[in-house]
């Protein structure tokens, strides 16, 4: 995601999900506009964007780029890091491949509160199943998916919000201590910064 791509539209905060330099999508379908859930507006989520804004980054999560990378997928980076801490804790087959559990379950949790298979195909950016669905109606609105994301249960309003701290190289703007050409190669120091240029 993009810093841009974080936006207030009709009043409410939303994020824009289309192809850009970071991102390919499947589907016309898959360009749609989703509401930043309240509890993460709670959680400081829009504090969050401004401040790799305000570093200058254009990458909402610039913790998962490299440019020392010639190829660097950033989907790939946080599979590393989040993968094996989900397993960790959870410890059921289930979560072996935990963003498509986390996907069916959204769609799974809506379906059983009741939500239309339509609206649920515009949260999820999938195509639809009938021609009417795909050809004869317009996506679901902002307020309206608005409306239905706010059924989904809150499993968080437990915690507090806390001041945002990013990660050291990402607020000191250098090189992740990860980067390198391919696995296992790095760049720089131990902390990861730049090499510097040859004058």
């Amino acid at each position: 995601m993009l810093v841009e791509d974080v936006e207030e539209r009709e009043g409410i905060w939303a994020v824009r999900i289309k192809a850009n330099e970071v991102r390919r999508i499947k589907n016309a379908q898959s360009d749609r506009l989703l509401p930043v859930p309240d509890e993460l507006i709670r959680l400081n989520f829009l504090e969050y964007v401004e401040r790799p804004k305000q570093i200058g980054y254009e990458r909402l999560f610039p913790e998962l780029d490299s440019p020392l990378l010639k190829q660097n997928d950033p989907g790939d980076r946080f599979y590393k890091n989040f993968v094996p801490v989900v397993k960790r804790c959870m410890k059921t087959e289930l979560w072996a491949r935990p963003i498509h559990t986390l996907r069916h379950g959204l769609s799974d949790t809506l379906k059983q509160a009741n939500v239309s298979e339509g609206v649920i195909e515009d949260v999820a950016g999938r195509l639809g199943n009938t021609e009417t669905a795909s050809r004869y109606t317009n996506p679901a609105g902002l307020s309206l998916l608005k409306l239905i994301i706010s059924r989904y249960p809150i499993i968080t309003d437990h915690l507090e919000p806390q001041p945002i701290r990013l990660l050291p190289w990402v607020q000191q703007n250098e090189a992740p201590p990860w980067a390198g050409k391919k696995s296992g190669d790095r760049f720089g120091d131990k902390r990861g910064r730049r090499p510097k240029k040859k004058a």
